[in-house]
């Protein structure tokens, strides 16, 4: 009888116990810029939570590109750099609330930057990387 209650207890706490679950961009936009000024409209904290921010930073990177439209009650979006003229690659996990952001890039030496424009659903996420997701 112990044996059995021991056990299911450690069922218990291995199931109290969530997985990273990964969770992929319902968009991602990836180009390279080869003026460097213009990553200083890059968002500080790599998040963009509102249509204006959005707009102004689409026009900076990508002037001759309609602003696609982006429901920032439902979704927002990362941003994440490469140096160089690379294109950064993104992957995402959901840990308990906190959407775990890593970014990749190629190595190839030179001019400019690459960047990463991508969306995610707004539901389960509380954080980005730790940093409380503002609330819409």
């Amino acid at each position: 009888m112990r044996t059995c209650c021991v056990l299911a207890l450690l069922v218990a706490a291995g199931a109290a116990e969530a997985k990273p679950v990964k969770v992929a961009p319902s968009r991602d936009w990836v180009a390279v810029v080869g003026d460097e000024k213009l990553k200083k409209h890059a968002p500080k904290d790599g998040l963009v939570t509102d249509a204006k921010a959005f707009e102004t930073l689409w026009k900076a990177w990508r002037p001759k590109e309609k602003v696609p439209p982006v429901d920032f009650t439902k979704e927002f979006a990362v941003v994440t750099l490469a140096s160089g003229p690379n294109k950064p690659g993104i992957s995402a996990a959901l840990d308990e609330g906190d959407l775990k952001i890593r970014a990749s890039q190629t190595l190839i030496g030179g001019d400019g930057f690459g960047y990463s424009i991508a969306t995610f659903d707004r539901k389960g996420v509380k954080k980005v990387n730790g940093k409380e997701l503002p609330a819409k």
